[in-house]
């Protein structure tokens, strides 16, 4: 539902930015929207983010009941400035961390009953927001682990619901009392919309240098809000060591919170039903190992990053770290994230083998085809796109588009490649419509009732991922675009999809910027008379990668597994970003393992130190795109078996990350934006 809001805004943007006291009303959005009202004695469900007082302690209250009736909300008050801690004085500069969490079973109004430790989770970016990524999909990992674990996802410091924000459109109210942060939203769709045709950065031989400029635009942008504020600009204290704070400073609230007896604001919940997971919260208080004061986690992609990052920073605090689709510390913080894409091409490759074998159920295929000539008419396709962009008018709004081959290459084929058993299915019919001349026929849209009104979104874009990722460069990008052309040569010589690569935020987007950070980034060295020593974590950490990633190569997580001692690694054979991209019932059954009962798998044994050859464990993935899931493999391992339920969640899990993922590779104006979307979800409805 939040991306399809989204995509109606979008359509109406340029012309709102420019008639802004025409378009919207400036009246206060409704807010603080009741399942019952408070004279009626029920307790006000809270919608609004703005609406929750942020606090230093944790005070949890009930929220968003449309995702479900077990969801929290707290806001959670911290130093922007660590080295200005709040309690030397009032004035010191705050952050206010938003957090929603899906309480396990068993729970009552006593936060004793609660688990020693939380499952905290990061879906990513740098940017992602864990608080959407938890209200969609926070259930679903309930299946996975067991409903015996309080799930928390947050936003970090300058992401999403947290406060400040990170918005370097940020403007005042406007004269005829429009909201700042709606003033702020036209004005970055009026930028975006201006943006569009331009291209990849090898479209045209102009293509990088106005990509770049618009990069140096930006980021001058965000130098002027970051002055504006001051010591107290959140621009200055986004890098991810501040946000790996953030999260022990979580844990430690949460400590507080289990011991102060504090009633939790929340309607009588009746009797309590018992967990079903492998252990009781009274049977983890018993343990020798307890969770009491550690982090337990769940990050994909980027937040594989953050927790290794908090791993480094309070080795001593680590209590369960799952690190899924893993990104390579000494690479990431380069000026340019090269070497990421290296399996990109292989990924692609396997669209056409797969769509031969699945012959009529792939629709670009024709009777007869091998792979081979599937990837000719794919040639032939993406040709006529480059001569002849397509033109097509939305139907419910009678305003046209057009859809190019940077488009196509762009939000679609790169963006199937993370998803590939949703992905190409979609993909397959793009192309079959192209090649007839008949994308028209998916091309959707929606008028501007939305926008010419009073509105509120669910949430607002901002530049934390711009922030984050150039906060974390050890150096700055600050190159010409001679020298921005010789580093993009160098990732094209890898991949096909280096134009795509090459002209994402962490990388391009970074040249230029100016701001400071603070808390400087890691150092984390790939020598190793830089960091003679193995990291010795608490507990053994768990990294998972797929056989085939397309921006997180399994190379990468065994680089870092070796920075860790006695770190396991599990290898998905499957295809896409994460193991969420395939199912896997061995995968789930590592992951239960290691997270339930502290079962860590062995950790690798390589047979060089500079070669990443050797023995782990692996997992096959049996599932291919047009083809039901195979892999019913129930064997139990150490105890543990794998049910329906368990699997469902995981397929869950896979729908809203693909999903998200598609959603954030799409252009904001493209005119098959809701058409994708609306496939990707009907896709994975049944998850």
């Amino acid at each position: 539902m939040k991306w399809r809001l989204i995509y109606v805004l979008i359509g109406a943007a340029l012309y709102c930015s420019l008639n802004l006291q025409a378009c919207v009303r400036g009246q206060p959005p409704e807010q603080n929207v009741s399942e019952e009202s408070p004279s009626s004695g029920g307790t006000e469900l809270w919608t609004e983010w703005l609406d929750i007082t942020p606090s230093e302690r944790l005070i949890w209250q009930p929220c968003f009941g449309i995702y479900g009736p077990n969801f929290h909300c707290a806001r959670l008050t911290v130093s922007m400035d660590y080295t200005r801690p709040l309690n030397e004085s009032v004035d010191n500069p705050k952050v206010h961390l938003a957090l929603i969490m899906l309480k396990g079973a068993g729970r009552t109004q006593d936060p004793s009953t609660y688990a020693e430790a939380p499952l905290l989770i990061n879906p990513g970016g740098p940017g992602g927001s864990g608080v959407v990524f938890a209200q969609s999909r926070a259930s679903s990992l309930q299946l996975v682990v067991g409903d015996q674990h309080d799930i928390i996802g947050f936003d970090p410091r300058g992401v999403g619901a947290s406060t400040p924000k990170a918005d370097c459109f940020t403007s005042p109210d406007s004269s005829n009392g429009v909201s700042s942060r709606n003033v702020a939203y036209m004005n970055r769709l009026t930028w975006l919309v201006g943006g569009q045709g331009i291209g990849l950065t090898n479209s045209s031989n102009v293509a990088l240098n106005t990509l770049s400029a618009r990069s140096a635009a930006i980021n001058k942008l965000c130098q002027r809000a970051d002055e504006s504020e001051g010591d107290g600009s959140i621009y200055r204290h986004m890098s991810t060591p501040n946000s790996a704070r953030d999260m022990l400073s979580i844990v430690d609230a949460w400590d507080e919170w289990r011991s102060s007896g504090q009633i939790t604001p929340e309607r009588p919940l009746g009797k309590a039903r018992p967990p079903t997971g492998h252990q009781s919260t009274n049977e983890r208080n018993k343990s020798e190992t307890s969770l009491q004061g550690k982090l337990v986690y769940w990050g994909f992609s980027y937040g594989t990053f953050l927790g290794a990052t908090f791993a480094s920073m309070f080795p001593d605090r680590v209590g369960r770290l799952v690190l899924d689709g893993v990104v390579h510390a000494d690479r990431y913080v380069n000026p340019t994230w090269e070497g990421s894409i290296g399996d990109a091409d292989a990924i692609w490759d396997r669209f056409f083998v797969y769509c031969a074998e699945a012959k009529t159920s792939c629709s670009f295929y024709r009777t007869g085809d091998g792979p081979g000539d599937i990837v000719e008419r794919f040639r032939e396709t993406l040709s006529l796109l480059e001569e002849q962009p397509a033109t097509v008018i939305l139907p419910d709004t009678s305003l046209p588009g057009i859809v190019t081959a940077s488009d196509v290459k762009k939000s679609i084929f790169f963006g199937g490649l993370y998803a590939p058993m949703i992905g190409f299915p979609i993909i397959a019919d793009l192309l079959n419509h192209a090649f007839n001349a008949r994308l028209e026929e998916i091309a959707k849209g929606a008028g501007m009732a939305s926008m010419c009104g009073n509105f509120t979104l669910p949430m607002y874009p901002d530049d934390a991922m711009r922030g984050i990722a150039c906060s974390d460069k050890q150096h700055r990008l600050n190159e010409n675009v001679t020298g921005l052309q010789d580093r993009f040569e160098k990732i094209a010589r890898h991949s096909w999809f280096a134009d795509v690569w090459f002209g994402a935020e962490p990388n391009l987007g970074c040249n230029g910027w100016g701001v400071d950070s603070k808390v400087p980034p890691m150092r984390w060295g790939d020598h190793p008379d830089q960091k003679p020593e193995l990291i010795k974590t608490s507990f053994p950490i768990l990294f998972l990668s797929n056989t085939f990633d397309p921006v997180t190569p399994l190379s990468h997580a065994l680089d870092m597994s070796r920075k860790f001692a006695n770190a396991s690694l599990v290898e998905q054979d499957g295809l896409g970003h994460c193991t969420l991209a395939c199912v896997s019932a061995c995968t789930i059954k590592f992951i239960r393992a290691y997270v339930n009962e502290g079962i860590v798998p062995p950790p690798p044994k390589f047979e060089s130190d500079s070669r990443n050859e050797g023995e782990w464990p692996k997992c096959t993935c049996l599932d291919k795109p047009w083809v039901a899931s195979t892999d019913r493999e129930e064997e139990p391992m150490d105890g543990i078996s794998v049910t329906s339920g368990q699997r469902k969640g995981y397929e869950g899990l896979r729908a809203q990350f693909s999903m998200l993922t598609l959603a954030q590779q799409l252009e904001h104006d493209n005119p098959l934006k809701a058409y994708l979307i609306e496939r990707s979800g009907s896709a994975t409805s049944v998850a």
